[in-house]
């Protein structure tokens, strides 16, 4: 498989592990489980809309550039993006690990991620070294 197809894999990899994690809250309704926030007011903070920005739409920026940008400055940039988020995903997981209601799925899901990510990083910087001009 070639270089940048493996981090298009990688890049979707963490966007569907991202959905998911949302995806297990919400599917705590149907365990009768309140899922509502306690201050919550009927509207969506800016917040949420950031971090949808940057867990769900930019990666498939992210994946466009794969496939079109063959500059070596873009895979730099791209490398250093995927090292954000290797430590995005660990600082995710280590906020679930000290949260008194731990949820093993959660737990279990964000560690994957944080390893898809991590190699996701590794492989960005390969990619930059092998084609560098």
């Amino acid at each position: 498989m070639t270089g940048s197809y493996k981090l298009i894999i990688l890049w979707l990899l963490t966007l569907i592990g991202m959905v998911l994690h949302f995806n297990y809250h919400i599917g705590e309704i149907f365990y009768g489980i309140d899922v509502v926030r306690p201050d919550a007011d009927g509207k969506v903070p800016l917040g949420v809309f950031i971090i949808r920005t940057l867990f769900y739409h930019l990666p498939m920026v992210w994946i466009i550039l794969l496939l079109y940008g063959k500059k070596s400055w873009i895979r730099l940039g791209l490398w250093i993006v995927a090292i954000g988020y290797s430590i995005a995903h660990l600082g995710h997981v280590i906020g679930e690990l000290l949260n008194p209601e731990r949820n093993p799925s959660q737990i279990s899901l964000l560690i994957l991620v944080f390893l898809v990510s991590a190699i996701l990083a590794f492989e960005h910087y390969a990619y930059w070294q092998r084609n560098r001009v």
